[in-house]
């Protein structure tokens, strides 16, 4: 949680001034494109929240958003370029701040960790055919 909150902090107040919550909408758009229902869903808000989250998003052209042609009613969102470069920049500060935080760790300790994690990530981990892992 440390390493989260970290990279929460960092990212906050570097250039990209991203909220976890964004970083969060930003992940479940980069799985493929969905609805505003979905996303609302998947971040446990209310649709006006999330609309005003991927607003942000629009604006700083991380994402695009359109209305389905074959329903309507239903607006989707995907990542842009640009917001997938954003993802990536998020995925490479993570992998320093965890790498920072394992240093101290020997390569046995390391190994065991690994082998530790196995378990839970193989029962955090959503089917494929559910579109999405944690």
């Amino acid at each position: 949680m440390l390493v989260m909150r970290t990279v929460a902090a960092d990212m906050r107040r570097s250039r990209l001034q991203l909220a976890p919550a964004q970083m969060g909408t930003l992940m479940k758009i980069a799985t493929g494109p969905c609805t505003m229902s979905d996303l609302a869903r998947h971040q446990a808000v209310s649709l006006p929240t999330i609309s005003r989250s991927v607003d942000m998003l629009v604006r700083r052209r991380w994402v695009e958003r359109w209305i389905d042609k074959s329903d309507r009613r239903q607006t989707l969102v995907r990542l842009t370029a640009q917001g997938r470069r954003v993802l990536t920049d998020i995925k490479q500060r993570t992998e320093r701040h965890v790498a920072a935080a394992l240093a101290p760790l020997t390569p046995r300790e390391r190994a065991g960790l690994i082998e530790a994690l196995k378990p839970l990530n193989r029962v955090l981990t959503v089917p494929s055919d559910a579109g999405e892992s944690m």
